[in-house]
């Protein structure tokens, strides 16, 4: 017969198991950087892949880089024999210092985060925020965000759409900023602000418009199945944000977590071994 004491020792037995166990197993992470993706585009000469399957189709399936899922919409309005897309896409585009809306898939530093050839681009169209999704619980370390070079160059100096960033005499409080929220099911877990231009600050020296891939730590955002990013900007018009609803993005790191089930099977287990061997010793 087991006494208090012994329940209070296999109590410890059981949480000291749990709290080893569980960290090793969120250890073993992963990192979606998009080299796995080929498909592209019809039209794009094989540099981007925005949803466009070809034959005049309109798609909403959104796509996958390995187990992970990006949010996409691609329209074909046949009335004016024209495509739009909203979500992510994924880029191969080496075109950092080129301007303009004809850009739009370009990273401003050219490349993926550490020189790598593949990298997301999101656009936060009328249609909504870009979601990622996991298909389990996750808790994610980082993600490496940048500016587009359509975005940056627009802040920077200004476009037929959108201010330059500053105004004409720079003290303009303007920003330009990235807001990532994590979801566990339809529970909102906590939010996590990125500035991809901040010009609020009282000296102008210290005005800035990212333009290299910057490591973003998420891991406050805790256990988590799914991600939302929403932009916001200084520079808004009478049909909402003029800044170019744009932002780069590659290098996902993440680690998946274990299912509640999994943690009580592995408790039990670490419970019956002490209680055998407490047993056998009796």
């Amino acid at each position: 017969m087991l006494l208090a004491s012994d329940l209070r020792t296999a109590q410890t037995i059981v949480f000291a198991s749990l709290l080893l166990l569980f960290p090793a197993l969120v250890c073993l992470g992963d990192i979606v950087g998009f080299e796995d993706n080929s498909l592209y585009s019809q039209g794009s000469n094989g540099l981007y892949y925005n949803g466009d399957l070809g034959s005049n189709t309109t798609n909403s399936q959104g796509w996958k880089s390995g187990t992970v899922g990006f949010s996409n919409s691609y329209t074909f309005d046949s009335q004016f024999n024209f495509g739009y897309w909203s979500g992510f896409s994924y880029s191969r585009v080496n075109a950092g210092n080129e301007s303009g809306f004809q850009n739009q898939y370009a990273s401003k530093p050219g490349t993926g985060s550490g020189g790598s050839a593949h990298y997301a681009i999101a656009y936060n169209s009328f249609v909504g925020d870009s979601i990622i999704t996991f298909g389990a619980q996750v808790q994610v370390a980082s993600i490496d965000i940048s500016n587009t070079a359509y975005a940056y160059f627009s802040m920077k100096d200004g476009d037929q759409f959108s201010k330059k960033f500053g105004g004409a005499s720079g003290n303009d409080p303007d920003f330009f900023k990235l807001q990532i929220l994590g979801f566990r099911g339809s529970t909102q877990t906590a939010a996590i602000d990125f500035f991809l231009a901040d010009y609020r600050f009282e000296n102008n020296n210290q005005d800035y418009v990212v333009d290299q891939w910057t490591r973003v730590d998420l891991a406050n955002l805790g256990v988590i199945d799914s991600l939302k990013f929403s932009l916001s900007s200084s520079d808004n018009g009478q049909f909402g944000m003029n800044t170019p609803a744009y932002f780069a993005m590659d290098r996902i790191e993440y680690s998946a977590v274990p299912e509640p089930g999994s943690l009580s099977l592995l408790g039990i287990a670490a419970l019956g071994w002490w209680v055998r061997k407490r047993t056998r010793r009796r």
